[in-house]
């Protein structure tokens, strides 16, 4: 039958309703053939990243140690996973940053991944738009 069974069941619907009612009945139909769907489809990469619990975080480099950057906050030292990047070489300890992380909950214990890193000379971008990583050597 298709489209036009469809389309043919829901006049003849519309016409006996009005029969039968005595009053005027409009009857649309609406194809959906033209109709779009976007689907977007995050690498596995980004899997850890949650877009939707970003926070920006406001600090002094307080240190770092392996992947993690350490960030001096007025409630404490904040640690925030910078990935494969080795910030020890790009930013003194003192430096003001903004930094735009994920925020999860493991094991009880709060975990920052780092997407921006913004400073006075610029903005380190880590990961992508959705949340995939970008490699240190790629820039």
């Amino acid at each position: 039958m298709g489209r036009l069974g469809t389309f043919r069941s829901t006049c003849r619907l519309g016409l006996l309703l009005a029969l039968a009612c005595g009053s005027e009945v409009v009857v649309m139909a609406q194809s959906t053939s033209s109709a779009t769907c976007t689907v977007r489809i995050r690498p596995r990469e980004a899997a850890d990243y949650d877009l939707s619990t970003e926070v920006t975080i406001h600090g002094v480099v307080d240190g770092w140690e392996g992947r993690s950057l350490r960030i001096r906050l007025a409630a404490g030292v904040l640690w925030v996973d910078t990935g494969g990047w080795n910030t020890s070489n790009l930013f003194e300890a003192g430096t003001p940053l903004e930094v735009l992380a994920s925020r999860s909950v493991v094991e009880g214990r709060q975990r920052f991944l780092a997407r921006e890193i913004r400073h006075a000379r610029g903005v380190l971008t880590i990961r992508d738009a959705f949340g995939a990583p970008i490699q240190a050597g790629s820039l």
